[in-house]
């Protein structure tokens, strides 16, 4: 309900007295805030002018700059990373820890050679992060506008244009076509003023503003006296007082929903949690180890020795940088699909989502509204009577108006525009030559002064219900013949002297890729929720034309939403499309669905940031406020929602290529714990030293790890389902598999350095073949690799040419190495080259064979048992 802004609201009590200002001022100062969760919309001018300290002059400069000391600037402060932190970021993980454990323990056993690679390793992997942030962040700086504008305020009894920083509550600003609105404010006078509100409260709809006062509590997007910062004025011109500024606006209030968020990817958690335990067992293993030594023996300082050997080997130096690399490159391939990745954390989780709660303005929508449909009676033509309540020969503001002339297939000249007129929802358009007013605006009020009969009237009636219940926005238009010269305004229009011509509907127009992406989404097992602050009658709309909802139950409102919740957890399972959503509404949503789900948010707006800032990952569009894209931790560089898609794709194949390198990495390094404790425990010669086992880790390996991290994805991985959260990041499958590859490897090793051994070969002859053996091992485990569950051969025919180069590069290492100048560094004798294909080809059969059987055994389990593919 509106009231004259010159009344006092009934639901309001009146600030009679003087005392009681007096008393309500000390508790605002007491606050340094104004008034706590005042209802602004609910005061009258005298009231607001009465709290605020000020009058329809404004403040002086002088206020204004007490006023600024007290309130602060009208900036949010936005968290933002610490440097110290940015610098410390690549060394907080499980894998900096190891390797920095490693280096110690080279240094105590004087192997400085060894203490100085690790160290270069470490180097490496942060340079690498810093590389990838620092280019992220100036992408981003370039998508970023520059928010910080000039604003008329009226001061000293005068209007001056100062910065918006400097805006204070008590402020009387000048709005006019155009402006970034730049801070909360009270509107007191008005002219024909729309606004657009899509970033704030996600309806594209421009709203009407009025001047007048509302009696009764409203929700954000019903408070049509107020304008908020952040908005956009897009028509008409208003006079408003500033209420709140920086961080207690609207905007503000949203950005401090949002949480620093510094916890880990789910898949990095896995793999610390691996890694952790790896370490447990290496830590324990190398007590025995030790102990085991110094029983056969051995001297303390060659047990020493031993014990290092043994940790080198287990701990996987190459990981860390293979991973770093990979997700690096995963990003760029992103990059050139248009979605922007600020964090290792979001391209991680990506490919793990589950289900995606997506905004529709600008997400699913072009945040552009376009006719959609008319209706005439009888023989009329509504959209010729449509093109003429518009000046043609200008840019519309309106985006109605722009809609109306993006369909136009004429051009009359207009002698008087008459703005929308509040008391009678209408506004209009004289053409001379015609003499006629046409006119546009609420449908049942032209309705009710149009000249149709009983008859039509329930015809037009029912039309636009079922227009409006398809979600569209419905303009009536019609004309109104005059003799002489134009009217003043509208006023003039007599009751039953509207010629009816019809109704218009308009909608936000649809993506064309929309539905195709969400279809896509389904088939990868991927859940779509459309949530969104447009009416219950769009969002249903909106939801059928995609293909999210059939049926009304699975819509939802904001008002019906639990505030429990797990009750809201529960509610929500079923529901696709929610209608009415504000900012805290979406932030509870998102909780509520962490509880089951990996969450992907998309979003825009100012009132998508809470979510995309707690969501596992928050999904901004390019377009959107900067504030969005610091929340979000994918930009999308086009603002389409198949580019999502196309990210949780390459999410996907990084995750199955993270599996496929921990596969790989892992089965070689208990090939090699098992080979050396195999050598402690038969009393066997070191198979290899700790340089030797160094070069494996960080040479072999690398060359052969990275690529395969850009294995091609596997057939069908888009239309199998998203893995579980509580999944573990490698099956018992592939463990299985990997404790098999182990034992083979350690079992030909040591029965390779047995039979030197009886033959009388040398401890560093046996070394130098052993090497050479665990090389092959390495090489053939590589191809293996490739595919979890097909046979090695089936991946001939799609070459991984990054892999076949990076095996060429450790082949020609491993030569130079073997038969070159590098010899010398690794204590390499010279050998046979009979016996080392013999060790090297017993080695790959061996692997091959084991490798080919398990997952063969795989296959058929998943057969017959299962009766359904294995992931």
């Amino acid at each position: 309900m509106l009231i004259s802004s010159k009344a006092t609201s009934p639901s309001v009590k009146p600030l009679s007295t003087r005392a009681d200002l007096a008393w309500e001022r000390a508790i605002l100062r007491k606050s340094s805030i104004l008034i706590k969760r005042m209802t602004w919309y609910k005061q009258n001018t005298e009231q607001l002018y009465e709290i605020l300290e000020t009058s329809d002059r404004g403040i002086s400069s002088q206020e204004a700059s007490n006023r600024l000391n007290k309130y602060g600037t009208n900036q949010l402060a936005i968290k933002t990373e610490p440097f110290w932190r940015i610098l410390v970021e690549p060394f907080r993980n499980v894998f900096a820890g190891v390797l920095a454990v490693a280096a110690i323990i080279s240094l105590i056993g004087h192997e400085f050679l060894d203490a100085i690679i690790i160290g270069i390793i470490i180097l490496i992997n942060a340079c690498i992060y810093y590389s990838q942030q620092y280019a992220t962040t100036r992408v981003l700086r370039s998508l970023k506008k520059h928010s910080i504008q000039r604003a008329i305020v009226i001061r000293d009894r005068e209007e001056q244009s100062v910065s918006s920083i400097n805006l204070v509550p008590g402020d009387i600003i000048i709005l006019s076509e155009g402006d970034r609105i730049p801070a909360d404010a009270r509107i007191i006078h008005t002219d024909n003023l729309q606004v657009n509100e899509s970033s704030l409260t996600g309806e594209s709809v421009p709203v009407h503003k009025y001047a007048s006062t509302l009696e009764s509590s409203k929700p954000i997007y019903e408070q049509e006296n107020m304008v908020f910062q952040g908005t956009y004025v897009i028509a008409g011109s208003a006079k408003a007082l500033v209420v709140d500024t920086g961080s207690r606006t609207e905007f503000g209030k949203i950005a401090n929903l949002t949480s620093d968020d510094h916890s880990k990817s789910s898949v990095q958690s896995k793999i610390d949690q691996l890694i952790t335990l790896l370490i447990k067992v290496v830590g324990t293993l190398a007590v025995i180890v030790f102990i085991m030594s110094l029983a056969r023996g051995i001297s303390a300082g060659e047990s020493l020795r031993f014990v290092l050997a043994f940790t080198v080997s287990a701990i996987p130096e190459e990981l860390p940088v293979a991973l770093t690399i990979i997700i690096v490159l995963g990003m760029k391939r992103m990059a050139k699909q248009k979605a922007l990745v600020r964090s290792f954390k979001a391209i991680e989780d990506i490919g793990l989502v589950t289900t995606i709660a997506t905004d529709k303005t600008g997400t699913l929508t072009k945040n552009h509204l376009s006719i959609i449909d008319s209706w005439s009676p009888n023989t009329g033509d509504v959209m010729r009577v449509a093109e003429r309540t518009i000046d043609l020969a200008t840019t519309p503001t309106d985006p109605l108006d722009q809609a109306i002339k993006d369909s136009a297939s004429g051009h009359a000249k207009i002698d008087k525009l008459y703005p929308f007129d509040l008391a009678l929802r209408m506004s209009g358009a004289f053409i001379h030559k015609d003499g006629i007013i046409y006119i546009k605006g609420s449908p049942e009020h032209i309705l009710a002064k149009s000249s149709v009969s009983k008859e039509q009237y329930h015809i037009a009636e029912s039309v636009m219900h079922e227009l409006t219940s398809k979600g569209y926005r419905v303009i009536a238009f019609g004309k109104y013949k005059i003799s002489g010269t134009a009217p003043k305004d509208l006023s003039t229009i007599k009751n039953h002297g509207i010629d009816f011509a019809g109704y218009v509907a308009f909608a936000d127009e649809l993506r064309p890729e929309a539905a195709r992406a969400i279809r896509a989404a389904r088939q990868a097992g991927i859940s779509v929720r459309l949530i969104t602050g447009d009416h219950y009658e769009t969002a249903y709309n909106i939801g059928k034309q995609i293909g999210l909802a059939n049926h009304p139950a699975q819509v939802i409102q904001g008002v019906d939403l639990p505030k429990e919740t797990s009750a809201l957890a529960t509610t929500i399972r079923n529901k696709t499309v929610f209608a009415r959503i504000l900012p805290e509404d979406k932030f509870r949503i998102l909780k509520a669905l962490k509880q089951t789900e990996i969450t992907a948010m998309t979003g825009d707006g100012v009132n998508d940031v809470p979510a995309l800032a707690n969501a596992h990952v928050g999904i901004a569009m390019g377009s959107g406020s900067d504030i969005a894209k610091d929340a979000g931790g994918i930009v999308l560089l086009n603002d389409n929602f198949a580019t999502i898609i196309k990210a949780i794709a390459e999410g996907r194949k990084i995750f199955d290529n993270i599996r496929r390198m921990l596969f790989y990495i892992l089965s070689t390094t208990l090939g090699e714990v098992l080979t050396m404790i195999g050598a402690l425990l038969f009393g066997l010669p070191l198979p290899v030293t700790a340089i030797q086992i160094l070069w494996i880790n960080l040479v072999t390996d690398t060359a052969l790890v990275i690529p395969l991290g850009l294995e091609p994805e596997e057939d069908g991985y888009m239309r199998r389902p998203p893995r579980r959260p509580q999944d573990p990041l490698l099956n018992k499958i592939l463990l299985s598999r990997m404790v098999a590859i182990g034992l083979a490897m350690a079992t030909i090793t040591l029965l390779v350095v047995f039979v030197l051994k009886r033959q009388g070969h040398n401890t560093t002859y046996i070394q130098t073949v052993g090497f050479m053996t665990l090389i092959a091992a390495q090489w053939m485990n590589a191809f293996n690799a490739r595919s979890e569950y097909k046979s090695s051969f089936s991946k001939i025919r799609k070459a991984n040419h990054g892999l076949l180069a990076g095996f060429a590069l450790a082949f020609g290492l491993q030569m130079l190495v073997m038969f070159g100048p590098l010899g010398t560094v690794f204590d390499i004798q010279t050998v046979p080259v009979s016996t080392i294909l013999l060790s090297s080809g017993t080695m790959i059969s061996a692997i091959l064979a084991v490798s080919e059987l398990h997952k063969w055994l795989t296959r058929v389990y998943a057969k017959h048992v299962r009766r359904g593919p294995v992931y």
